[in-house]
């Protein structure tokens, strides 16, 4: 069986070459008649064709879901990747609060070894 291209759905011709009423030839071009250029996911070749937007659409919508997909891709890992940092931090934060004793300033049986306990003298000023 044979396949035919049918003629464009809305009646006109893609590119249509008219004679003006000078007698000068002119090309008349749809407005829908486009030029892509990029890469063929397909084959990984440069492409560089014209044709109907409306015929593009189905592909450009395939290449659009797909650049959809990789960003949700990049945000995903960027959050584990942020998460991995929270958790890390969090633990830093915790080793110095699990290895001193709690600050007391008005104790008077201070450890002196202790770099972590101060007596009242030694706190700054705006904490008073």
């Amino acid at each position: 069986m044979k396949v035919k291209e049918a003629e464009c759905p809305l009646g006109a011709k893609c590119e249509e070459v008219k004679v003006n009423k000078d007698g000068e030839q002119e090309l008349h071009r749809c407005p829908w008649y486009v030029q892509i250029r990029g890469v063929d996911n397909n084959t990984g070749q440069e492409t560089d064709s014209f044709a109907c937007a409306i015929a593009w659409m189905p592909m450009l919508m395939i290449n659009t879901a797909n650049e959809s997909r990789k960003g949700v891709a990049a945000t995903e890992s960027f959050r584990n990747e942020m998460v991995k940092q929270g958790e890390q931090t969090q633990q830093l934060l915790r080793l110095p609060v699990e290895c001193r004793t709690p600050l007391n300033p008005y104790s008077h049986n201070l450890d002196r070894s202790n770099p972590y306990s101060l007596t009242v003298d030694q706190l700054p000023k705006h904490a008073l």
